[in-house]
């Protein structure tokens, strides 16, 4: 803010005041936590960029809150993905604590649930983290941290689902059903107060109070507990007012409840929209603007940049505005977290199945030889394209009327398969009651799995690695944190592509327990085009839907061409269908992703839809709600990125959305209710009792929060099998009120695939050089790049990549190690400086053995993927001497940059380090070396 204006916007105790306001912003670098100062008149700065080396994500999605010093916040962060994995969602959130002075980060040995309440703050510096459980591994652990040493008790197991926790003197308080509850130390568990309906949003206050919201149907209420009494603090409709936390025990009443009783000091009601954050005194409010080119950057733009930030604030003491805009700096120190182990010598086969160093983790190629996935990453013969939006946009359009059947020729696009077409592969299954699958939700499912990529690390129209799920069958979401950059290939997710296909992904021979693998040719295709990808995803999408249907499972009037009506099958597609056995036993959908499901904000707006649907004015999607998808089921996400479509950069908005007819409010009201209310699946048939709240506490499921699943195993624990298998309507007339699919490429129109991207072009040739250049690469004679189909690539010598071990025989340097199509020849390697011998990857480029003379040395810097400003070009001139040359790789990306002149002997060679840069995460690109007999300039 602009030094004269603070007096005026802030009025004249700034210079003095103690205020912080914070917040974070994630994209595809890493998950930003920013801090702007009153006395520094609210100037943006960002605190420390969390981020871990070895994931591809548009973008890093987290949590956090602010000690009550003011001085540190914890946050819990993971690639924006892990939403879509219940285990992942539960329990694999990356946790650190950053102090905001300093910038210091303190990367805790644990991951933590990435559920809208954790972490969870108190009155001191001790933070509440949670660990949830899962259908699979049931119960609640909590864990208490000193945020101000970096130190964590040990856990403390709790049966059933126990959500909100905060620290207490000595325990935790949360929510254990309908109940506010306190956990001891030692894990006894009391309860403090009841409560309609499942207590959220828990802030303790200065004077010893608990303050919490309940929900009951659509009224709430703010309360308060204080020693065995509980008070009202305020009454209104749902998400129409909030609880929010300052610094030294502050608590803050916001938005416009209905009715408001006195408050007590340590609460203060601020006249703020609920949806605003709040600085850390309250003497500023302030929500995110965000566009739809936001809600997925990388999408819109190369991942290297940063989009700014955009807020609007009001200083509630002055009744001012003001308008900030500021753009995140990367600010990380490049360390790994510890949840993601470290090296250390073990005993042979310790990492779970795995062949010899020999044939599996050769230090000198880029390819991991015999993983579990059927199609390889870093293959240069397996490039995967990346597509327009546009183009699957009209594979979706083409593929749910069964028309994806034109040919691809044999070797198309250098996949080196046989002719075929998508659904001649791949082909449709009719849906059971008829008619097609809703356009819209074949492409939110997308958005949602894939953010539209086919490829890892690229821009449409590039080729690069195939976009494969947990390829290398980490496990950074358990509790051995020793072993997580460990490779377990047996536990690999294998999940490729748009439509992130894991079904039969694996090789023969290594499939789950009842999968059978899809033919190579198969594999190959759902990997490398997208169309196939997307051929095999509707197959997916159709088979849920069979599932559901003819078991029973209907929304409304079962029509498939309505977007509501894909509840269900959307519900099943992420977390799969449990069959009836006929004896009795839980059947349908799972309780993960039901709406009631307290993991879930109670209060949360449909995804991504305006604030306000009765407000003509109010035309802005909330996009923000893409920066934190894990409040959602996923079947609510679909539905919101069917109605607001993504902004990819390329072709506008990603694809055409779809639409709710009548007049504008009406229309706008039936596209906000297509999210159902959340006890809609919730009733005696599933054993669910919206207004109930138990603990599960079925062995395991001890860390899951209270909820109203009131379903028991044979000895009596609750177990939350409370699945789902009736019809459902929650719309009237469907035919009207029910969400339309949009179709821009109409069949019968006979629209032809639409035209690649044109990202970054390849340099094909050495043109630039003089005509005696050596040039030196790692392409084969013979080998044409995809960009450069007309091309002989050069190769005069030979270049070799060495790749580093983390542990004994399993080489994590190629977790994080890429391949790109825009480099010289039409090819190029990359990595990250990360300052760990973990990832440490070494080029070196050799003329041929008997050259020697003087010689001027060219470097090629690719126009991605090489951002580093300070690569160390080594150059060893044969004699025994070493010369060292620094190059600004992202200043001279997609050109030749000249080393110098040397007198080279017979053996010379020049060699790039990963490890020599400053550790930033940038990324340092390994590409074509030129010598140039003579000398050059």
């Amino acid at each position: 803010m602009a030094t004269a204006d603070r007096d005026r916007v802030l009025g004249s105790t700034w210079r003095g005041s103690k205020d912080r306001a914070w917040t974070t912003a994630g994209d595809a670098e890493g998950f930003h936590v920013l801090v702007a100062d009153a006395a520094d008149g609210y100037a943006w700065r960002t605190a420390a960029t969390l981020r871990e080396a070895g994931f591809d994500t548009d973008r890093w999605i987290g949590n956090a809150c602010v000690t009550s010093s003011g001085r540190r916040a914890v946050v819990v962060y993971a690639p924006r993905a892990f939403t879509n994995k219940a285990e992942l969602s539960a329990r694999g959130g990356f946790t650190a604590v950053v102090d905001l002075e300093t910038g210091a980060v303190t990367k805790l040995r644990i991951t933590t649930s990435l559920a809208y309440f954790n972490p969870g703050c108190g009155a001191g510096e001790s933070v509440a983290l949670t660990q949830e459980g899962d259908e699979e591994l049931p119960g609640t652990r909590l864990l208490r941290l000193d945020a101000e040493r970096g130190t964590v008790r040990p856990k403390v197991e709790v049966n059933g689902q126990f959500t909100s926790a905060v620290p207490s003197s000595d325990g935790f308080v949360g929510a254990l059903g309908d109940r506010l509850a306190a956990v001891s130390g030692k894990g006894k568990v009391r309860t403090l107060a009841t409560s309609n309906g499942v207590p959220f949003a828990v802030r303790p206050d200065r004077d010893g109070g608990v303050n919490f919201m309940e929900l009951q149907d659509t009224a709430m209420r703010a309360r308060r507990l204080k020693g065995t009494q509980v008070a009202t603090l305020a009454e209104g409709s749902a998400g129409t007012f909030g609880l929010e936390r300052g610094t030294g025990g502050r608590v803050f009443l916001t938005g416009q409840p209905k009715a408001v009783k006195p408050l007590p000091t340590a609460v203060t009601r601020l006249a703020v929209p609920a949806s605003a954050e709040v600085s850390t005194t309250g003497a500023l409010a302030f929500e995110r603007v965000m566009t739809a080119g936001e809600t997925l950057p990388g999408a819109s733009m190369p991942a290297d940049v940063t989009v700014p930030i955009e807020l609007d604030a009001r200083v509630p003491r002055t009744g001012r505005t003001v308008a900030f805009r500021f753009t995140p700096e990367r600010n990380d120190r490049a360390t790994d977290s510890p949840a993601l182990g470290s090296p250390r010598p073990t005993a042979a086969g310790a990492s779970g199945a795995r062949a010899t160093a020999d044939d599996m983790f050769e230090p000198y190629t880029p390819q991991d030889p015999d993983p579990w996935c059927s199609v390889p990453r870093n293959d240069m013969a397996t490039l995967a394209y990346h597509p327009r939006p546009r183009q699957i946009e009209w594979a979706v359009d083409y593929g749910i009327f069964g028309a994806l059947t034109q040919t691809r020729p044999a070797n198309y696009r250098g996949f080196g398969l046989p002719a075929y077409s998508p659904q001649g592969m791949f082909p449709p299954r009719p849906l059971a009651g008829g008619g097609h699958v809703a356009a819209q939700i074949m492409l939110g499912i997308l958005a949602q799995e894939s953010n539209l990529w086919q490829a890892s690390q690229t821009e449409s129209g590039e080729y690069g690695n195939p976009l494969i799920g947990n390829y290398y069958g980490r496990r950074y979401y358990d509790d051995d944190t020793s072993d997580d950059w460990r490779i377990h290939w047996d536990e690999a997710d294998c999940g490729y592509g748009v439509g992130q296909v894991t079904d039969g992904m694996r090789k023969a021979g290594k499939e789950k327990p009842g999968e059978t693998a899809r033919p190579v040719n198969h594999q190959r295709a759902i990997a490398l085009d997208y169309a196939a990808n997307i051929a095999a995803s509707l197959q997916i999408l159709q088979d849920k839907w069979n599932q559901t249907y003819n078991a029973g499972l209907r929304i409304h009037n079962a029509d498939p061409t309505r977007i509501e009506n894909w509840f269900f099958a959307a519900w099943a597609y992420n977390s799969g269908f449990y069959p009836n056995k006929g004896d009795g036993s839980p059947w349908g959908v799972g309780w993960g992703n039901n709406p009631i499901n307290p993991r879930y904000d109670p209060t949360r707006h449909p995804f991504l839809d305006v604030r306000d649907p009765f407000d003509p004015e109010d035309n802005v999607p909330v996009f923000s709600d893409a920066a934190h998808p894990q409040d959602w089921p996923y079947q609510e996400k679909v539905i919101g990125w069917a109605a607001q479509s993504i902004d990819t950069g390329d072709d506008g908005v990603g694809f055409r959305t779809a639409f709710w007819i009548g007049e504008p409010v009406d229309a706008r009201v039936r596209r906000t209710q297509a999210k159902p209310n959340i006890w809609v699946f919730c009733d005696s048939s599933n054993n669910c009792d919206p207004l109930q709240k138990v603990q599960p506490n079925e062995p395991g499921l001890e860390t899951e929060k209270p909820g109203p699943c009131l379903h028991k195993n044979a000895a009596g624990q609750y177990d939350l099998k409370c699945w789902y298998h009736q019809p459902v309507s929650w719309k009237g007339d469907c035919e009207e009120s029910c969400g339309f699919e949009g179709i821009r490429y109409d069949v019968p129109d006979n629209y032809s695939e639409p035209a690649d991207g044109t990202h970054n072009p390849p340099q094909c040739t050495a043109s630039q050089l003089p005509t005696n250049a050596i040039v030196v690469d790692y392409i084969r004679a013979g080998t044409r790049m995809p960009r450069c189909s007309g091309v002989d690539p050069r190769n005069d010598g030979s270049m070799q990549l060495e790749f580093k071990a983390g542990w004994p025989g399993e080489y994590t340097s190629k977790v994080d190690f890429h391949q790109l199509d825009n480099g010289m020849g039409g090819h190029h390697w990359f990595t990250r400086a990360r300052g760990s011998s973990k990832f440490q990857v070494i080029a070196t480029w050799r003329p041929p053995v008997e050259y020697s003379g003087w010689t001027g040395i060219y470097a090629y810097i690719p126009k991605t993927g090489a951002r580093v400003p300070d690569a160390v070009y080594d150059i060893y001139t044969g004699d025994g001497r070493i010369r060292h040359v620094q190059v600004d790789q992202e200043y001279h990306h997609g050109s030749w940059v000249w080393l110098g002149n040397f007198q080279l002997r017979s053996g010379a060679s020049v060699q790039l380090d990963s490890l020599k840069p400053a550790p930033s995460e940038k990324t340092i690109g390994f590409d074509a070396v030129a010598f140039v007999p003579g000398g050059g300039s």
